[in-house]
């Protein structure tokens, strides 16, 4: 297998598999593409409901936080997809853009060509969209997005409930507009999860001109004379080896891995690294800063007066389940349960919905446990959209192998607390509109708790919603890691393009502006190099 490539890219999760996919598309640039994983599992993987169980295994980067200051001190599992497709082969599948305003504000902040006019070509060139051709989506693209083919009937009762507090329907929450109650969509392809492996880096494995290394760790980049020239894999845990890139090394690794790996090789606040013991390369105090994440709200829920008459029979045990689902593409397991969405706010005359809240019938429980089947409620949960408090990701010592610090430092900021009080309060009246007393008993959950009550129960029980970005954003130099063309600020030929350049998160999940922001970014890596 050779050493030498056009392109090296780090990171065969969501953003990655497009580059390797888009980079080597002419057939004149030889492409490597690195992931730390291997190969998913060839039956959970594909299960929506069944990718859960992943979580923990060697799929798994098994990540946690540091103890959370504001939560009581709990630390927080922070699972990271250790695979190829990353954390999409792991994640819930959800088709969310995040609203037009937060593009805009990207671009209003100086990074020329990121507003929502620019960025909207590329979710569409991604897309291969089963239910809207319009001006807003793609048919053509590798990444099918389709509606839940099981998306329970107890829905509609959610958007007649949102109706009644004067929140309308909208068919389409990635459209015109975000706010209102819908059905999502999901990453999925005849009914099963399609990653961006199964997307982008499946159909052109045989490529002449791509070669992917997996179960291979970066250990470091390597710079020499200011530029980025190559890297140090550990392959299978034991042997070093190094590849040279002679136009660019494209980091992809996501928002915990992307400035990691740039501190272990000597990127980073110069402080931080001689504190390990590592040599500084070139002083970086942004790398690792400003991360944010969405902290999942605490679903309120209310109890059903009837759940056989809303549920009716279903499949007892995970095993028989998987086999249904194998047989007939149905049963519990056939989607995650989180099938329809709530864009809406509390605040008077703001401008963007201010919570993304998500409806779940009890059967969600059947993924998330070993099996039991809870039929006795309906839950909305979800999170703020653009929280304002702001953590980190260190190093935890020099070794490669050791994880990162990661510090999301939720609650920080008291506004996101008093919204996330809010959101509770919005949710139980949701819950609490006369469509649902039709079907259940007594009120919502959290309906009669004081703020400091609430506040309690946040604290206490609320975690990630698996959406870290904007470790590495993309600004001005002095106050950036990265610029407008995704370029390391000070350094030649290494580039990042994953969450982390998010300039501040999305208002919604990551995926798939993860996605958009890789093919865009292609474009942006070809331009400069387009003799290859």
């Amino acid at each position: 297998m050779k050493d030498d490539f056009d392109f090296i890219v780090i990171g065969a999760g969501s953003a990655g598999c497009v580059l390797a996919n888009r980079l080597s598309e002419s057939g004149d640039a030889n492409v490597a593409l690195i992931e730390a994983g291997g190969a998913p599992d060839p039956v959970l993987s594909r299960i929506p409901g069944a990718a859960t169980r992943q979580l923990g295994t060697n799929a798994d980067w098994r990540f946690r936080t540091v103890p959370q200051k504001h939560l009581y001190d709990r630390a927080i599992d922070y699972p990271r997809g250790r695979v190829l497709g990353g954390t999409s082969v792991l994640n819930f599948m959800i088709y969310a853009r995040g609203n037009a305003g937060d593009y805009n504000g990207w671009a209003q902040q100086g990074n020329t060509g990121w507003g929502y006019d620019d960025v909207l070509p590329y979710f569409m060139r991604a897309e291969a969209n089963a239910d809207f051709d319009d001006g807003y989506h793609g048919q053509d693209g590798p990444l099918s997005v389709e509606r839940h083919r099981h998306a329970h009937p107890v829905c509609e009762v959610l958007f007649e409930a949102a109706a009644q507090c004067g929140i309308p329907f909208n068919p389409d929450v990635n459209g015109a507009r975000q706010h209102g109650s819908g059905y999502m969509q999901a990453t999925t392809r005849g009914g099963q999860r399609c990653d961006t492996a199964t997307a982008y880096l499946d159909p052109v494995r045989d490529r002449a001109n791509l070669t992917v290394f997996s179960n291979a760790l970066v250990t470091r980049i390597a710079v020499d004379a200011g530029r980025a020239v190559a890297v140090e894999i550990l392959e299978g845990g034991r042997s070093l080896r190094r590849l040279t890139a002679t136009a660019e090394i494209v980091l992809s690794a996501g928002a915990i891995g992307s400035p990691h790996l740039l501190m272990l090789s000597g990127i980073g606040p110069a402080d931080q690294l001689r504190n390990h013991g590592i040599a500084v390369v070139l002083d970086h105090p942004d790398v690792g800063q400003h991360l944010e994440d969405h902290y999942a709200q605490t679903g309120v829920s209310r109890r059903l007066s009837d759940p056989d008459a809303i549920y009716g029979p279903v499949t007892e045990g995970f095993a028989e389940a998987i086999a249904e689902f194998q047989e007939t593409g149905g049963g519990p397991l056939a989607t995650k349960h989180l099938d329809s969405v709530v864009f809406h706010s509390a605040d008077p005359g703001a401008e963007y919905p201010q919570f993304q809240s998500f409806f779940t019938p009890s059967l969600a429980e059947f993924y998330r446990t070993a099996g039991r089947i809870d039929r006795s409620a309906v839950h909305l949960g979800g999170y703020v959209c653009r929280p304002r408090s702001r953590g980190s990701v260190s190093l935890a010592s020099a070794n490669p192998l050791d994880a990162p610090l990661i510090d999301p430092n939720y609650l920080s900021d008291p506004e996101d607390l008093r919204l996330m009080i809010a959101h509770s309060r919005k949710n139980a009246e949701i819950l609490n509109a006369p469509a649902f007393d039709a079907i259940c008993d007594g009120p919502a959950t959290q309906t009669d708790m004081t703020d400091a009550e609430l506040e309690h129960l946040i604290r206490e029980t609320a975690g990630t919603f698996w959406h870290p970005t904007s470790t590495c954003r993309i600004g001005q130099e002095g106050r950036a890691v990265v610029g407008p063309d995704l370029r390391v600020h000070g350094l030649e030929g290494l580039s990042v393009c994953d969450a982390s350049v998010m300039p501040t998160m999305v208002s919604g999940n990551t995926n798939a502006p993860v996605i958009m922001i890789a093919e865009k970014g292609s474009d942006l890596i070809r331009a400069r190099h387009a003799a290859l």
